[in-house]
């Protein structure tokens, strides 16, 4: 366990790459690790840069980055993504052929095309006169490198989230969690969030109430 100061930043273009390297740490079995650090850190330039209301933050040991955290409302987080970088992903596919037998890598490109044909017929209402619409924060992605877990850098960076949505005035926050992920949700759980069930079967959705 790491006993030492943990300084908050905010994540800017030159730390993605380093954000990269925490997240195939971390997730070293998500499709984003699989199609390597260049297109994890595309993923993030994306929800960087992109048409957002979002925050992006983490924690640093001697100019090293331990964990971050990207949160907000965002607009086409994946959709986006892949159609600013569909050419240089196809590529990577194309060098990678076995990539498509893992059922993760096929599930995640066909939602990815499902989400590139709806994203422009997907039409927001206005909510009905009086109502106010509840606004929640969604926690897009929070990591913690390997080698740092153990020194309570989760807390800080759910901690720090809440804090943020809470000065701007969203009512709820929400995620998605692996539904096979014990430990994440256990994690989460402890820290006052709820499933959230709207199937019969648990898709893996979590909120929590501010």
């Amino acid at each position: 366990m790491h006993n030492c100061n943990y300084e908050t930043i905010d994540i800017e273009i030159d730390d993605l790459q380093n954000v990269a390297i925490v997240h195939c740490a971390a997730f070293q079995n998500s499709a984003l690790t699989c199609l390597g650090t260049e297109a994890t850190r595309r993923y993030y330039e994306w929800q960087l840069l992109g048409p957002h209301d979002s925050v992006a933050f983490g924690l640093d040991n001697n100019c090293e980055l331990a964990g971050f955290c990207f949160g907000g409302v965002f607009n086409g987080s994946m959709s986006g993504f892949l159609a600013r970088n569909k050419y240089y992903l196809a590529s990577q596919l194309l060098c990678r052929p076995w990539l498509c037998l893992n059922p993760l890598i096929r599930n995640r490109i066909r939602l990815g095309l499902k989400s590139l044909r709806t994203i422009s017929r997907t039409k927001t209402s206005d909510p009905p006169r009086g109502h106010r619409q509840q606004r929640s924060f969604g926690i897009l992605s929070i990591a913690v490198d390997p080698v740092h877990q153990g020194s309570g850098l989760g807390n800080q960076l759910m901690a720090r989230a809440e804090t943020i949505a809470v000065e701007r005035g969203f009512d709820a926050m929400n995620l998605s969690v692996d539904p096979g992920n014990s430990q994440a949700i256990r994690f989460y759980e402890k820290l006052g969030w709820s499933k959230v069930l709207d199937t019969s079967d648990w898709t893996g959705k979590m909120c929590k109430q501010l």
